[in-house]
C-alpha cells in the first residue's frame, strides 16, 4: 500500500497548488492529499473516475520526485500550433 505522510507545511502547499493549478494537475495534487488523509488509490480512482493504476502511478511520482513530479513530461513529435 502507498503512505502518504505530509507534514502541515506541506499539506498547506499542496492545497494552495491544487487552487493555483488547473485541469489534471489539480487533480493530482488531489490524489496526494486524498492519500495523506487515508484513502487508498482504489477509493481516490472511484471518487475521480481513473482506473486504479493511474492513481498509484502519480502517487509513487509524488513520493520519487514531489510536487514537480505531477507535471505531465514533455511529449515527442510536431509541436502544436
Amino acid at each position: 500500500m502507498l503512505r502518504v505522510n505530509l507534514t502541515e507545511t506541506q499539506r498547506q502547499d499542496l492545497r494552495l497548488r491544487a487552487r493555483r493549478e488547473m485541469g489534471r494537475i489539480s487533480e493530482r495534487l488531489h490524489f496526494v492529499l486524498l492519500a495523506d488523509q487515508g484513502r487508498s488509490p482504489p477509493e481516490i480512482a472511484r471518487l475521480y473516475g481513473y482506473h486504479t493504476a493511474t492513481v498509484r502511478y502519480w502517487l509513487r511520482r509524488y513520493l520519487s520526485r514531489g510536487a514537480s513530479g505531477l507535471h505531465d513530461e514533455p511529449r515527442s513529435g510536431r509541436p502544436v500550433r
